[in-house]
């Protein structure tokens, strides 16, 4: 059914076969967001009960007569049908004797699949109110009732329909269509401004020749902040600039890409395909080179126009997993100096337990196995002495079992079977797509175990096996560049100090801030922080005022990449975001995870943006404290704590375990926690706290389940919020803009030395992060649990016990 707009406003309603939702009201609030009515809210009421108890009500309808007439949603919608049906049947009259005279069209909507009612479209105070209505969580019955008794005691019988009476902050947010798609628009720069653009790459910096091939390697972590020029790794923002510059730039004829062994989530990786594909639409060619090659790269690599690997390519297409890691699992380690007693060693405890990892380290050798016999026996956190007490609320929220369960539950498998499912949907989805393959066989193919690279090019997995100086002599070739000639190159850190203006892609006038918040979520900056190790809150805070006060910025994009944090810290950014809201546009956009505390500080946002394989949800809490009486015995350490009050030694006692009061007030405290965290989450995404409730438990969804479930509102990138939030601001679709970063980087001391060596900045970062892991007791925590999805490697590295083991082994 196409969509009517009945309200004059933009705003659109959806028929179906059961018939219309209107969404009518316009509760108050006060400064701090609660309803200043006190009467009970439901959230979801069928009109004809409200009709009926109005009816029944004699005192309201006698006193209706003597009441002001009130202009709130649901009796002005009434009042002005009946106006309407009587001014149709004079307009009958007066068309049998004034000839020529046009009977105002008028749009109709179906009601219960029956009967047609006409809506007057130009009433302004009905779409004030409504609009007012579908910004806020909940509706007062009171004041729909006190409506109600406004109006006349007979309702029209035109009018006597089922619908249901309920609060949304968008009809149209229903459906992710009604959104700007935000999708890349190839327009080659022509006449002055091509002449313009000749001009400034004569004087502009860094010089690059034409025909020139732009490369780089797409490995390792991709950050989603902007680097400055001494930080390491990959920036996501500075990938994607240089794919649209470089579509642009008449220097740069193809990108020649690098892909080996990524470890990014898929959101970031949805963002590069996308560019990369945009890219394409310039008429230049995308080659990659993949001498390692799972899901993820290959996820990349089948979106370019060619791929090439090497003869000893090492390709493993085998599959997804996914991955719990429990500390008290019972793991026995073992570290022998010769080959000899690992062969004795073995022998005996092969027939009890299970060899889980055997690593070799200079001359030791170090054995991990799992006792099978003993389920009850003590792990690794009850060998040393820790005793974790953790309070968690939500059956799906996982963070925590690594410390305190040895096993999944079954909450937490079918969590992860969900975003597993999801994944692997998606991954065969985009190949079979861009390979033109079916879905079937490509599935097929992975579950032969396929490594042989010779197989890969027999299937058109890969377009050829060929070295990396066979690929640029290809290059040269296509390039028109002379054999004896080097191929002009250049790489990812210099076209990164390409400038846009050069290639007369620059903007406009209108300016929109983006506001990146990745990592951890914390209140207040830590001493020993490194000055952009995680979100401060103060300092996001800071910039979201800044953000507010300003007059030219016109509209704002919260970028999230973060799993949560401090839950208090998230509220305090919720609030400032909302203030942000209240005063222009304001768009979330979500990168690999926006979970937990990344979800609270999105929540507050008008509209939420995120890509499909995003990691979202999660709302919950969890926190904790560490009995670590075992362990000072151990050592031999002794504490004694005087204090006054009953719970005063709530959290400073570590030394022992809870008594029965304080573990209850402290379960008490984490659900009223969790509970201001559901029903802001209800209010911001105007849901009931039932419905809220149903999706919220801590369960972590992908960016398409979650807006299936009413948590985001459009999937797509970073473009895609940039092209709702200019629609949001009354910015024409075809105006350019210009985006204002303010997150740039700022140069640091560590960051200084780690361009330089990060052998400093390196030695305890293992052991850094693996504290911040287990670490619970600073506040109730709103984050979501360290979900691996890898493929099926092998590498120890990538166990933080066992790089704890190496690094222990060669400092002694």
């Amino acid at each position: 059914m196409e969509p009517y707009n009945i309200f004059g406003s933009g705003e659109e309603c959806h028929s179906s076969e059961s018939g219309w939702t209107m969404y009518i009201g316009s509760p108050t609030y006060d400064d701090d967001g609660e309803d200043i009515d006190n009467g009970d809210d439901e959230g979801i009421i069928p009109v004809n009960d409200l009709k009926e108890d109005h009816e029944s009500d004699d005192s309201m309808a006698s006193d209706a007569s003597s009441r002001p007439k009130g202009n709130n949603g649901l009796s002005h919608f009434l009042q002005v049908a009946e106006e309407e049906k009587l001014e149709k049947k004079e307009k009958k009259i007066q068309e049998k004797h004034i000839e020529g005279k046009r009977e105002e069209k008028k749009e109709r909507v179906t009601i219960d699949g029956k009967g047609k009612v006409p809506v007057k479209c130009n009433s302004k105070l009905l779409s004030a109110k409504l609009s007012e209505t579908f910004f806020h969580r909940k509706a007062s019955i009171n004041r729909f009732r006190s409506s109600l008794s406004q109006t006349s005691t007979t309702t029209p019988p035109s009018l006597q329909f089922q619908f249901q009476l309920r609060f949304h902050r968008h009809l149209s947010s229903s459906s992710d269509e009604h959104f700007p798609s935000g999708e890349f628009e190839f327009k080659p720069i022509t006449g002055w401004n091509k002449f313009l653009v000749k001009l400034k790459m004569l004087i502009a910096f860094p010089r690059i020749r034409h025909d020139t091939v732009y490369t780089f390697k797409l490995r390792g972590q991709i950050s989603d902040q902007l680097n400055s020029r001494f930080s390491r790794g990959l920036s996501l923002p500075q990938i994607c600039d240089n794919f649209i510059k470089a579509a642009y730039d008449p220097r740069i004829s193809a990108i020649y890409l690098h892909i080996d062994s990524l470890s990014c989530g898929w959101g970031k990786l949805d963002e590069i395909r996308r560019h990369i594909l945009d890219f394409k639409k310039s008429g230049k060619i995308v080659v990659a080179y993949v001498p390692s090659c799972r899901e993820k790269e290959y996820y990349l690599a089948c979106a370019c126009d060619e791929i090439y690997a090497p003869p000893s390519a090492y390709f493993s297409l085998f599959g997804l997993t996914v991955q719990a890691s429990f500390v008290r699992a019972c793991i026995e380690v073992t570290i022998l100096p010769t080959f000899s007693m690992l062969i004795a060693h073995m022998e005996l405890i092969l027939l009890h337990v299970s060899v889980h990892a055997l690593i070799v380290w200079e001359k030791y050798f170090v054995l991990f196995c799992i006792l099978e016999d003993e389920p009850h026996s003590n792990g690794i956190l009850d060998n040393i002495g820790i005793e974790p007490q953790v309070e968690r609320v939500g059956k799906y929220k996982s963070a925590g079992d690594q410390l305190t369960c040895r096993t999944m539950s079954d909450e937490n498998c079918e969590m992860l079977t969900a975003l597993l499912e999801n994944i692997y949907t998606n991954w065969l989805d985009k190949v079979s797509s861009a390979k033109g393959k079916k879905k079937e066989n490509i599935e097929n193919f992975i579950n032969e175990g396929v490594y042989q690279v010779d197989r890969l090019k027999e299937e058109g997995f890969i377009s050829d096996i060929i070295y990396d100086d066979e690929v640029i002599t290809r290059l040269k070739e296509r390039l028109g560049v002379k054999a004896n000639k080097n191929l002009p190159m250049v790489d990812y850190r210099k076209y990164s100090r390409v400038r846009k203006w050069t290639l007369g892609i620059s903007g406009g006038k209108e300016l929109i801030a983006i506001i990146r918040a990745s990592g951890i979520i914390r209140r207040v900056e830590s001493p020993l922080s490194a000055s952009r190790s995680g979100i401060i809150g103060e300092k996001f805070i800071e910039k979201i005022r800044s953000v507010r006060e300003s007059k030219k910025i016109k509209a704002a994009i919260i970028r999230i990449d973060s799993p949560g944090g401090d839950a208090l810290a998230s509220d305090l950014m919720w609030r400032e975001i909302r203030l942000l809201a209240a005063s222009k546009p304001v768009v979330a956009s979500m990168s690999d995870v926006a979970a937990s505390g990344g979800y609270y500080m999105a929540m507050g946002t008008g509209t939420i943006v995120a890509e499909s394989l995003t990691l979202t949800g999660s709302i919950g809490v969890v926190t904790g404290k560490f009995n670590l009486g075992k362990l000072y015995e151990k050592i031999g350490f002794k504490k004694e704590i005087i204090s006054r009050g009953k719970y005063a030694e709530l959290l400073a006692a570590e030394q022992r375990s809870f008594r029965p009061d304080e573990a209850e007030l402290f379960a008490k405290s984490a659900q009223h926690v969790y509970k201001q965290f559901r029903d802001k989450a209800a209010f911001s995404r105007s849901m009931t706290v039932d419905k809220m409730e149903e999706v919220a438990q801590g369960r972590v969804w992908t960016g398409k389940d979650a807006a299936s479930h009413g948590l985001v509102d459009a999937i797509g990138g970073l473009s895609r919020a940039i092209a709702i939030a200019k629609l949001k601001a009354n910015i024409p679709k075809d105006k350019q803009v210009t985006i204002v970063e303010l997150s740039r980087p700022n140069l640091s001391i560590p960051e200084f030395i780690s361009g330089v060596g990060n052998s400093l900045v390196g030695v305890d970062r293992t052991i850094k992060e693996l504290l911040e892991d287990f670490t619970l007791s600073n506040g109730v925590q709103a984050r979501m649990d360290g979900i691996v999805f890898q493929k099926l490697e092998g590498h120890p590295g990538c166990n933080p016990i066992l790089a704890l083991v190496k690094d222990y082994l060669t400092s002694h």
